[in-house]
């Protein structure tokens, strides 16, 4: 049995419908408040609990063999903290890993940069890389790059959301919501793409579908056991390279506004005691606007048959009528 949790996420959705159609017996680790209908399906059980539950985490673990790891707060839900889901939830997810047996526990992690430990989602990331290290449990760390359906959705354009079942910018915390209503639509209505820092600092953006699809399949990689993956897009560009691809796949142009990174590191400071969520959000933009995450996964793509998805390609499927 393959238990997924963060199920109702983004990315969990992706991998529960993908274990389900390939035929692998999946549990959805869920809230039984949240909306989890889409996964219902042949093959798919629920496992209803809250990682903040240490009772309902050991229920849903049991007779599990292997662990796929999304859950975050980097989106928050009501009543999520970063202290209660990315550091106490996942103590008593490996701890309950490790008393049922769980072969294999493979966990999505963010990229090494210079400013870990000031932004909450990298800061805890590598501290549940470090836990899954001294568990004993066979692990896979995936660390990924940007994912386009998230980073290109927040310079302004709503098509990297279409076609998505349970997208995290859809989430209802405020700061996103508002963000999002503000500049959802500039990249498409008025031409405009928001870019953090001077657009030259470049990214392996990745397909989330993609990044499923590592995921799955370092679950029988012998080359998986007690690794990290660095897994990138087949791509590295520059935010103003992936915004001419924009223009490419529109027909039409659009304007790169650069936003200077020292205000996404004055914000997080600023917020930081007010929202720690939406300080997090800020300094995930200043890391974007600022560090370079150039992974190459390409080899690794093909020894484990995975097409990788340009960011043209990514685009065009959701323009399609």
């Amino acid at each position: 049995m393959i238990l997924v949790v963060g199920a109702t996420g983004q990315l969990g959705t992706a991998l529960v419908r993908k274990l389900s159609r390939s035929g692998r017996p999946v549990r959805a680790f869920v809230r039984p408040t949240a909306r989890y209908q889409h996964l219902q399906g042949p093959g798919v059980e629920l496992a209803f609990g809250d990682l903040r539950s240490a009772e309902s985490v050991a229920a849903a673990c049991r007779e599990v063999t292997t662990v796929l790891a999304t859950a975050s707060a980097v989106v928050p839900r009501s009543g999520d903290t970063f202290a209660q889901i990315d550091d106490q939830g996942y103590r008593h997810l490996v701890d309950a890993s490790s008393r049922n047996g769980v072969s294999r526990f493979v966990f999505v992690s963010v990229p090494v940069t210079p400013h870990d430990d000031q932004v909450p989602t990298f800061r805890h990331k590598r501290a549940v890389e470090r836990l899954l290290q001294a568990s004993g449990l066979g692990y896979t760390i995936v660390r990924a790059d940007f994912f386009m359906d998230d980073w290109l959705a927040l310079i302004g354009s709503s098509i990297p959301l279409r076609g998505a079942e349970s997208h995290t910018l859809e989430r209802p915390f405020w700061f996103s919501r508002v963000f999002m209503r503000m500049v959802g639509h500039l990249v498409e209505r008025r031409g405009i793409a928001l870019v953090p820092g001077r657009g030259t600092t470049r990214h392996a953006f990745i397909a989330l579908d993609d990044v499923a699809e590592f995921m799955i399949r370092s679950i029988d990689a012998p080359n998986a056991r007690n690794a990290i993956w660095e897994v990138g897009g087949p791509e590295i560009l520059s935010w103003d390279e992936a915004v001419a691809v924009f223009a490419r796949v529109l027909g039409r142009s659009i304007r790169a506004v650069h936003q200077p990174p020292g205000v996404f590191r004055a914000a997080l400071t600023a917020l930081m005691p007010l929202s720690p969520p939406a300080a997090n959000l800020m300094g995930l933009n200043y890391i974007g606007a600022t560090v370079d995450t150039l992974y190459d996964a390409r080899a690794l793509a093909r020894s484990l048959g995975i097409e990788l998805s340009s960011l043209e390609t990514f685009l065009r499927a959701r323009i399609q009528p």
